[in-house]
């Protein structure tokens, strides 16, 4: 709960969650006449819901659409913490979104001025319960980063380590629970007015992004993601995942040990730092596979910020806000439908998007019809080698798929997809000729043997994995 004045409202604490009624009762109706933010974010909320109306009546050509998506990124933008987080929830979600605009929404920086030295030191002391200088032997008054939710301090313990302070910025659930109440608000006038668009999907969509961003706010729940992941990692002795100092971390102050390496922004900073680039790629991407496909459980923000290069060649990973996880019958439907693909099998396709939660049980008649629409995308897949494979193309066409069937991604496939366009991203930049097919063959494979043993069936099946 925030420390005083308006703050000082369990409706505004992140403590719980995400709390709708919450949301509700940060707004008062009376108040938003004269409120000018309010409009402001209609304005924006309208120019979200409505883009895809625009591009495809009045936009035909693509710089106008660009020219569009980019008014809106900059609305984002001036609207503050609250927004700048949609922006980046609403870039994980293409099935939404046209693809035009999710793209420029993946632009969005997470990045915002500090706030005082005399907020952090007060947010400290009262979260652990002591004083700065009976926490810390010292402690830097600069921050060594700075984003939306937090910023980072460097300290040194009483023992000596050094550690990175993250503390929250104050009064944050206040402000976030006031926005969400604006959105809230102006889904239920879209649906009672009868505006143009799907006002109760954006309801829906309005309270998962809620949930994700409280989520990210409980620095509590962040400490136990990166000590699943160092846990799920620990054979892999090439990762570093900074451990957390639990004594002094609470839901707004997370201590962790300070791992500090060569933050890589582009192949040709790591290549003037002498960084073993086919080492490096080869490193993340059995990260992440092992993650994904042996554990259902990943790290769901791979961009450059995230991680660093140690002089010893190690990679380290920060920043566990964001994770995801796949089940048991999404991980087997995921192999299922990358196998149907390569074998353009469109019957098993779509059976597979059932078991990805992608498509409910439907009629034959459905069944006939959505086979026609995905064999276009099938006849995609084939024109390329496995080892030619790009996923941010396959993503786009997916995209196209799920919008002219009207399908919706489960947001945990959601994120897996752009986690997955990210990180091919990230790793052809430090290394073009990187196969990122050929590296995850070892982690697939074992699972579709095992979905063939499960077959049972006395015909061979038909398998082009090996064509490299």
């Amino acid at each position: 709960m925030e420390k005083s004045g308006s703050n000082n409202h369990p409706f505004f604490s992140a403590a719980s969650g995400y709390d709708p009624a919450a949301a509700d009762k940060a707004v008062h109706i009376l108040g938003i006449v004269f409120n000018r933010r309010f409009f402001y974010i209609l304005s924006t909320i309208w120019a979200l819901v409505s883009f895809g109306m625009w591009q495809s009546k009045a936009t035909e050509d693509a710089e106008t659409g660009k020219a569009m998506a980019c008014r809106i990124r900059q609305s984002l933008i001036t609207l503050g913490v609250t927004f700048i987080k949609l922006g980046q929830f609403l870039s994980m979600r293409p099935d939404i979104l046209p693809a035009q605009l999710a793209e420029e929404l993946s632009l969005l920086q997470d990045k915002v001025p500090p706030f005082s030295f005399a907020e952090v030191k007060d947010i400290v002391e009262r979260e652990l319960g002591k004083s700065l200088t009976e926490l810390f032997d010292s402690f830097e008054i600069e921050p060594i980063a700075s984003a939306s939710i937090g910023q980072v301090h460097k300290a040194f313990l009483q023992d000596g380590p050094a550690v990175a302070v993250k503390v929250q910025r104050p009064g944050l659930a206040k402000i976030i629970y006031q926005d969400l109440g604006f959105m809230r608000l102006i889904a239920r006038l879209g649906k009672i007015w009868h505006w143009r668009g799907d006002w109760q999907a954006w309801l829906e969509l309005t309270d998962d992004f809620g949930h994700s961003l409280f989520a990210e706010m409980d620095y509590l729940q962040e400490g136990r993601h990166a000590d699943r992941l160092r846990k799920i990692l620990r054979t892999m002795p090439a990762i570093i995942i900074p451990r957390i100092i639990w004594r002094q971390t609470t839901k707004k102050v997370l201590t962790e040990e300070l791992c500090q390496g060569t933050k890589i922004d582009n192949g040709t900073t790591a290549r003037r730092q002498d960084i073993d680039l086919e080492r490096l790629s080869a490193q993340l991407v059995d990260a992440y596979m092992l993650q994904i496909f042996v554990n259902g459980y990943f790290h769901a923000d791979p961009h450059s910020g995230n991680f660093a290069v140690t002089e010893d060649g190690q990679l380290i990973i920060y920043d566990f806000g964001m994770v995801s996880y796949l089940t048991c019958v999404q991980r087997q439907g995921l192999v299922n439908a990358i196998t149907s693909v390569v074998n353009n099998d469109s019957p098993a396709f779509i059976a597979s998007l059932e078991e990805l939660g992608i498509v409910s049980k439907i009629s034959q008649e459905s069944k006939d019809q959505l086979e026609k629409t995905i064999q276009p995308f099938l006849a995609f897949c084939q024109t390329s080698s496995a080892a030619d494979i790009n996923l941010s193309e396959l993503e786009k066409e997916m995209d196209q798929l799920v919008k002219k069937q009207s399908l919706r991604l489960p947001a945990n496939l959601a994120y897996l997809i752009r986690t997955a366009v990210s990180l091919e991203g990230f790793v052809r930049m430090l290394n073009p000729e990187f196969n990122f097919v050929r590296a995850a063959k070892p982690y697939f494979k074992p699972l579709v043997l095992k979905r063939l043993n499960g077959l049972n069936q006395p015909r061979p099946y038909k398998n082009n994995f090996n064509n490299n």
